[in-house]
């Protein structure tokens, strides 16, 4: 183990014949000197490595597949990722027989329906290649229920395997991000595989921009009930009048 707190656990990884082939780089380096190329001459400078550190998990979340927006709900709480920060940072100094190459990370979250019980895990791996920092996801609030008063050592003892793309583990990239984050693909898939993400060493330093700029921007279509929504809150604002309201409806109504 690396270091953790109450919510969040770290166990670092050395790379070894038995290391499990996906967490494998061409060369593992520590996580800090992904984190701050270009910062200066003092690669463990504290402040900047916790400002950078926040700055990803601001980019980083999960859809909101209620609301069609640009925006991803945070994965983590300001007060978490600066928590995660302060035990990287720890690991990345602390460890007596030298700096790790890859993290296990595990993040609970008690449920408040059933405290003491039931907790929300997440649990993902971060290591550092030649291309930038990679994260892959195993879990994303996982629900675990607990027939007694749970201890640190039940939710804490994880297998490390690889993780399964799926949707519960898919993260959500904004398309206004910085340049350099993104998802993680290998040239024998060819495809994103949003579990895993890709932090080139630009992006701790780059500003937000929109993606592919000049592109074209699909809209997703309303769907029937929309479009009759938003007429009768037209209506009801006194934006159109009840002969309109009933004109555009029947023009709706003619695509069912």
């Amino acid at each position: 183990m690396a270091s953790s707190s109450d919510s969040i656990v770290l166990y670092y990884l050395k790379k070894s014949s038995e290391s499990p082939i996906f967490l494998q780089a061409e060369t593992w380096l520590p996580i800090a000197s992904g984190v701050l190329t270009g910062a200066g001459p003092d690669q463990l400078d504290k402040g900047e490595f916790l400002s950078r550190w926040e700055k990803l998990f601001k980019f980083t979340g999960v859809a909101d597949t209620g609301v069609l927006n640009s925006e991803p709900v945070r994965l983590f709480t300001e007060e978490e990722s600066s928590r995660l920060g302060e035990l990287l940072y720890r690991a990345e100094t602390e460890i007596p027989d030298g700096l790790p190459q890859a993290y296990q990370v595990i993040i609970k979250r008690e449920d408040p329906i059933r405290p003491g019980l039931r907790i929300r895990r997440t649990i993902f791996y971060i290591r550092n290649s030649l291309d930038g920092i990679v994260l892959e996801f195993s879990e994303i609030g996982q629900v675990l229920d607990f027939q007694t008063a749970y201890s640190f050592r039940d939710w804490t003892l994880v297998p490390i395997q690889k993780p399964e793309p799926s949707s519960r583990n898919s993260i959500y990239l904004p398309e206004m991000r910085p340049e350099g984050l993104e998802y993680l693909i290998f040239a024998t898939e060819g495809e994103e595989v949003k579990n895993r993400i890709l932090v080139r060493n630009g992006f701790w330093t780059a500003n937000a921009s929109k993606k592919n700029v000049g592109a074209t921007t699909k809209k997703v279509p309303k769907t029937i009930e929309d479009r009759l929504r938003t007429l009768q809150e037209l209506l009801d604002k006194g934006l159109i009048s009840k002969q309109e309201y009933e004109r555009k409806k029947a023009e709706i109504l003619k695509d069912l």
